[in-house]
């Protein structure tokens, strides 16, 4: 009879301290890492209007198996640029804003002023996100992105030029290979953005 007690008891107890545990978890961003450019080949003095669109067919930023390592992930990104993540209370973004921002930065390091209102005779930057996914395929992280770029000025000439990448990283412990291998390909991609190349065929 004492032995079944201390069974109870011993049961009892660590379905308290699991149901103590889940409580206290908290959910969490989804941490990207930005790094700029390091050189400025070719700095423009001019005004963009930027608008980034979701164009992506599935709208799932994880797969399944990658949602089971980011299972309290709150649908938001923490945006940083230094070495290390930061600590405390940080800016969250959707993921349009985030690319929005990100793309912002792009343009900016180029001297390209970034404008919040469309208006008439300004040079317009339409940039439809395609693809952006992170999986987990074994043990190995899979990320791809895909993006469109059009830049015109009241419909006239258009500049155009697609953008895509995808690159694997080995999960170790935890998610953070993942957030690492995100951010790789995003700072990637977003700054091999041919602006020069954009601007010259837009006729600006």
């Amino acid at each position: 009879m004492q032995t079944e007690k201390r069974v109870i008891y011993l049961a009892v107890t660590i379905c308290f301290l699991l149901l103590m545990f889940t409580a206290c978890a908290k959910p969490y961003h989804f941490y990207v890492k930005y790094d700029g450019p390091e050189s400025m080949s070719q700095s423009f003095e001019k005004k963009v209007y930027l608008k980034v669109i979701d164009g992506r067919e599935t709208k799932s930023f994880l797969s399944e198996a990658a949602r089971n390592e980011f299972d309290l992930w709150d649908g938001t990104f923490a945006l940083y640029y230094s070495e290390k993540k930061p600590k405390g209370a940080v800016d969250t973004y959707t993921l349009t804003a985030l690319i929005q921002t990100i793309m912002t930065q792009r343009l900016e390091s180029k001297g390209i002023m970034v404008v919040d209102q469309e208006s008439t005779g300004l040079p317009k930057l339409e940039m439809t996100l395609k693809r952006l996914a992170l999986e987990l395929q074994d043990r190995t992280w899979v990320s791809d992105i895909s993006y469109d770029v059009k830049l015109s000025s009241d419909n006239m000439k258009t500049g155009r030029e697609t953008v895509s990448g995808k690159a694997e990283r080995t999960k170790l412990m935890g998610r953070g290979a993942g957030e690492t291998l995100v951010s790789e390909i995003l700072t990637d991609t977003i700054n091999r953005l041919n602006i020069e190349k954009l601007f010259k065929n837009a006729g600006l």
